[in-house]
């Protein structure tokens, strides 16, 4: 589905958005901040868990590049929290961004405009709860 800027989709869910590029991650946070999201930022995975113990529940999606085995992340991170919705994102074609979408998870191109960000968010956070939970292992 493709939305315009003006129609892109707006939500109120927190967001913890992981990646190292910190002008990637600083556009992606201005972009969900201006459709209504609350986004919490991590550099990697160790801040990213800091984020979920200080966070826990209020998190609603994941949003990690896959590269530096972000789909690790997300599995361990699901350990813990089964509802949490993941979406994944990467600007190559390296093996994480195979893996991914050879599975067909939910995944984000960089670069991307807020009308792709604020669509692929919408759509992660949609998914009903039931099928996250038995979606099962990412890897």
């Amino acid at each position: 589905m493709r939305f315009t800027q003006a129609a892109a989709p707006r939500g109120s869910e927190t967001i913890l958005l992981v990646d190292a590029d910190p002008e990637t991650r600083k556009l992606a946070a201005f972009m969900l901040g201006k459709q209504g999201y609350t986004t919490l930022e991590a550099r990697n995975r160790a801040e990213a868990l800091a984020e979920l113990n200080r966070a826990g529940s209020d998190i609603e999606l994941l949003l990690v590049d896959v590269r530096a085995r972000g789909w690790e992340l997300a599995e361990e991170v699901r350990q813990n929290q089964p509802r949490l919705r993941v979406l994944f994102m990467c600007g190559d074609s390296g093996v994480g961004t195979r893996v991914v979408m050879e599975q067909g998870l939910p995944f984000l191109r960089k670069p991307f405009t807020m009308a792709e960000i604020a669509g692929k968010v919408r759509s992660a956070l949609d998914v009903p709860v039931e099928k996250v939970m038995t979606a099962g292992s990412y890897l």
